[in-house]
């Protein structure tokens, strides 16, 4: 048996300038981002100071400066409890666990008012 024996030679590729570039167009895709965001900003900007309506501005002011104060009503004790059984039911995930619910919510509320 006969051994041939072959002889390569191999060539090194120098890749190191690769990453370099990479790193180069990735800053300048950076910086493109950032000031195309800028100068979007400062567009807006000069827009919504060219055409804000200063009579509107006044009476959201005047708005403002008066003291709002909720009213006050007072709710059925059964009308809580409807309620109560609505939120109960709109929590639950299972839908026949919500139906069983929603049946024994009605129940109570039922047994309720005819006593």
């Amino acid at each position: 048996m006969e051994v041939e024996i072959v002889e390569t030679t191999e060539k090194l590729i120098d890749n190191s300038h690769v990453m370099g570039q990479a790193g180069q167009i990735t800053l300048i895709g950076i910086l493109i981002l950032f000031i195309s965001l800028l100068i979007l900003w400062g567009v807006m900007e000069i827009i919504v100071r060219v055409i804000k309506d200063p009579e509107k501005a006044e009476v959201i002011e005047e708005v403002e400066a008066e003291i709002i104060t909720p009213v006050v009503e007072m709710v059925d004790e059964n009308v809580l409890k409807m309620q109560a059984a609505a939120a109960a039911v709109a929590s639950i995930q299972n839908y026949d666990l919500k139906m069983q619910v929603a049946a024994a919510a009605a129940g109570y509320v039922a047994a309720k008012k005819e006593s």
